[in-house]
Parts: structure tokens; sequence; C-alpha cells
């Protein structure tokens, strides 16, 4: 590397942190930031890596308008707090600009998560490049069926619910809510999926995208079935999934309606 390309992209580095020459280089190298309040990332700042504490409360860090940031690199990520999240929004003026499936918030609820933001003049998006996102949904109890939707279950404990990378119907309290537990699929990546029933002659499946909400499982159309265990009298099923899905994909899980002793679910995103 030559001796002008080098001074080309830095220059020295100081007390206060490295300091860029050439503006288009700006975020690869720079500096890192703590915040532990909310924080308007600036075109000016050289941040390239935001650090938060959420112990105060919930963060939210809003990424710089992308036209003045052409190439720009920024990890976000979450560093101390334990129980608030680091919410990630862009400007204004670019809504719906967060990774090419046009998101307009990413949250990051745990220690340990980050996602590494750059800029794409070619997509059009602050792409994702690199990440730990944590996103995860678990349920347990039956509730009964759906009431229009009546080989959908319902389920009356929400033992965990962080992340949004998917949205689903039951956090609410279930007894608002007369349709069987949907997953609606946010951001397009890898998930997990497992279904358990124990003590039941119930079929235990998941389903996806399934218009034949009132058919058991077994008989609807086998390119909408995800997964399928069919138990005996007084046994259990599991039914698991792992595999790619894209924005707006619809998982449920899916039975017989039947009545078990015990029934758990759990969705978490893998990235």
């Amino acid at each position: 590397m030559s001796a002008n390309l080098y001074t080309d992209t830095i220059t020295k580095s100081t007390a206060a942190g490295l300091v860029l020459v050439n503006p288009a280089f700006q975020g690869y190298c720079g500096l890192t930031a703590l915040k532990t309040a909310s924080y308007a990332i600036l075109d000016s700042d050289n941040y390239s890596r935001i650090e938060c504490d959420t112990t105060a409360g919930d963060v939210t860090i809003t990424l710089p308008l992308k036209s003045t940031n052409v190439g720009r690199i920024v990890q976000i990520a979450n560093i101390k707090g334990g129980t608030n999240k680091v919410i990630i929004s862009p400007n204004a003026t670019d809504a719906n600009k967060l990774s090419n499936d046009g998101l307009n918030v990413i949250w990051l609820p745990k220690i340990g998560d980050y996602a590494t933001f750059q800029e794409s003049a070619n997509s059009g998006f602050w792409e994702i490049i690199n990440e730990r996102i944590s996103s995860q949904f678990h349920v347990r109890t039956s509730a009964g069926m759906g009431a229009t939707d009546t080989k959908i279950p319902r389920f009356t404990n929400v033992i965990e619910n962080y992340g949004n990378m998917f949205s689903e119907n039951h956090s609410t309290g279930y007894s608002s809510n007369q349709k069987g537990l949907e997953i609606t699929i946010n951001r397009s990546g890898r998930y997990a999926f497992s279904y358990t029933i124990y003590e039941s002659t119930d079929v235990c499946g998941l389903s996806l995208n399934s218009s034949q909400l009132t058919t058991v499982v077994y008989s609807i159309n086998e390119a909408d079935i995800l997964s399928l265990d069919l138990t005996g009298a007084g046994g259990s099923g599991v039914s698991n999934w792992t595999g790619w899905l894209v924005k707006t994909s619809i998982v449920r899980p899916h039975t017989s309606a039947g009545s078990p002793t015990k029934t758990i679910f759990t969705v978490s995103y893998l990235g």
C-alpha cells in the first residue's frame, strides 16, 4: 500500500480517537461511543460503533440520513442493562429503509445483541451486513381452539416474548382474541419452531400460510405442512421445524382440536 493511499484514508490517531481525512471513508474505522440515552447519529461524529447501556430504560439510536452517508458502516450493540432494549430507527426521511425487507425499526432486546449496517446506494437501504438479533416467543397451557380457525390452538401463558423479527397475536391476552395462534414473519431469515403436546389423542403439526384452518393438519394441502407428528391415545407429540422463511409468511401450530394435558409452543429467530 502506498503512503499516499494510506494518508488519503487515515491521517492519525489522537488522544480523542481516530481522525479521518476523507469523508467518504467516515464510519469504516471511526470512533466507538457509549450511549445511555437516545441518540441520533450525526454525519460528522465519526462513530462506527455505538455501545448502548439500557440500565435506565430503552435506548433509541437513529441512523443518519442515507443520502449524506453513502457507503457508511456503523454497528449498534446492546452491551449492558439487562431488562430494557435498544431500538434502532432510520432517519425520518428514510422510513422503512432498515434492511431490504423494508423495516422501520429493529430491536436489540438482549445483552450481546448487535447489528452492523452499511448504507447501500445500490439497494437503497441500510443493509444489515452482520448481526446477532434476539427474538423469541414461548407460550404454554391450552386455551382450546380458535373460534373460526377451529384446528388452531390458543394458549393462556406467555412465558417469553422479546424482539420484533416476527409478530404474534397472543401477547395481549388470548381471551381478547378469538383466533388461534399466528406467527407472522417480519424479516426474511432462518427460524426455529417447536410445538409439543402431552397426554393427548391429538395431532401435532406446524402449517405455513394455510387457508384450511378448520381442517385437521394431516388433511390440509401437503405443500402447507412444515412438520407433522401423529400421537396415540395418552401419548405425546413434538413437531419441530427449522428453515428459511420470507417476510409476511404465517406459521401456525395446527392440530385436530384435541385436549392435551400440557402444550408448549416456541419460535426463535436464528438470523
